[in-house]
């Protein structure tokens, strides 16, 4: 059965959500899960 964990935030960057992700997809991992990442950037960065 496919799981998803949504790591959200507010409007300010910097608030550690790739770090957040990314150490636990990496404790996933080492427990045996197969992890996928996707960064979604709604921002318009112009």
């Amino acid at each position: 059965m496919t799981k998803y964990i949504f790591v959200t935030g507010g409007v300010l960057s910097s608030l550690g959500k790739g770090i957040t992700a990314a150490s636990v997809g990496t404790l996933l991992k080492h427990s045996g899960k197969k992890v996928g990442m996707l960064k979604i950037d709604p921002y318009i960065n112009v």
